[in-house]
């Protein structure tokens, strides 16, 4: 049951990135084996626009809907149904105009505090900037305060944005040196479906 609950969760959060962006991924290794990841996107709305359009119908076909009794539902049913009933993720001005690409991080406490996750974060933003990105994006709960240090450490800079919600705070970091200042936007919309 663990390893069906893992590759669900795989394909939720890695395997639209390995599949649709593979050119932008980037896998830490140690002697224990993998112990972190970057992965980059060039182009936010284009990556989710094929996720809804290639990713999603091969998780649909993968994975069965979830049963209509929600309070039965395992945390791997949530996932599972999120295949199914995705909310659209809409890309605003303020995040697409200068900062379109994105980049999800993750680095295991053993290999954290050596320098590993710098390398691995610069690595894929020279290979956005090798492919003509203007610049980055990354969301992260404020929280957070040793990921929004290492961040900010980066060059990354808080994005204005209104209506954010509370545990949600959006930074970028921009490659071209007379890029101007964002403008307030709203953040990613999320439709939802009502179908």
């Amino acid at each position: 049951k663990q390893w069906y609950q893992r590759r669900v969760r795989g394909d939720r959060g890695v395997g639209p990135y390995l599949e649709l962006s593979p050119d932008l991924a980037y896998v830490l290794t140690d002697d224990a084996g993998v112990c972190g990841y970057v992965l980059g996107v060039l182009d936010t709305q284009k990556f989710y626009d094929d996720v809804y359009e290639k990713w999603l119908p091969k998780m649909c076909t993968k994975y069965a809907a979830p049963k209509a009794d929600r309070a039965s539902w395992t945390s791997t049913d949530e996932v599972a149904n999120g295949f199914h009933n995705p909310p659209k993720v809409l890309i605003p001005e303020c995040l697409s105009g200068p900062y379109p690409s994105h980049i999800r991080f993750n680095l295991l406490p053993r290999a954290q505090g050596k320098g590993m996750g710098e390398s691995l974060v610069t690595c894929v933003i020279e290979s956005l900037k090798q492919k003509g990105s203007r610049g980055v994006h990354w969301d992260i709960s404020p929280e957070h305060i040793r990921h929004l240090n290492f961040y900010t450490s980066l060059g990354f800079t808080t994005i204005n944005m209104s209506s954010l919600p509370a545990n949600q705070l959006f930074l970028g970091k921009t490659f071209l040196q007379d890029s101007p200042e964002p403008l307030e936007e709203d953040p990613p919309e999320e439709e939802e479906d009502v179908s």
